[in-house]
């Protein structure tokens, strides 16, 4: 169990990243001759909100691989919140270069406003209680 939690961070940026490479615009022409192109904004937007979410992932599996070695101090969330961050930046950075995708300010500041915004993490606190 421990070895997946190890890997599972490095799997999961594979997969981010993977995922990231590719966008097929027809798919989205496609399905717009079978709803409205309202509810296919609605979608994007929701897609967009999902990278909070998939960051989010990562730092919860950056913080399970941790656990498998020691405890958590302030420090090592820190250092586990940075990675996601940084890798987040990466991630829209490597965005600019994929055809029909681009970089987007707005999923960092997301990102950056719900970590940093918010004081007292209920998930914070669950994971403090995971023994090493």
């Amino acid at each position: 169990m421990k070895i997946i939690l190890r890997i599972l961070p490095v799997l999961y940026i594979i997969f981010i990243w993977i995922q990231s490479s590719s966008f097929d615009p027809e798919s989205v022409h496609i399905l717009s001759s079978y709803i409205s192109y309202h509810i296919i904004l609605i979608i994007g937007i929701c897609f967009e909100l999902a990278h909070l979410i998939e960051f989010g992932i990562l730092y919860l599996f950056l913080i399970l691989a941790v656990l498998t070695f020691r405890s958590l101090n302030s420090l090592i969330e820190a250092i586990c919140f940075s990675v996601a961050v940084l890798y987040g930046l990466a991630d829209e950075i490597h965005q600019h270069f994929v055809p029909f995708r681009s970089f987007s300010i707005i999923d960092l500041l997301i990102i950056h406003v719900s970590y940093f915004k918010k004081k007292d993490s209920k998930l914070a606190s669950i994971l403090k209680n995971i023994p090493s």
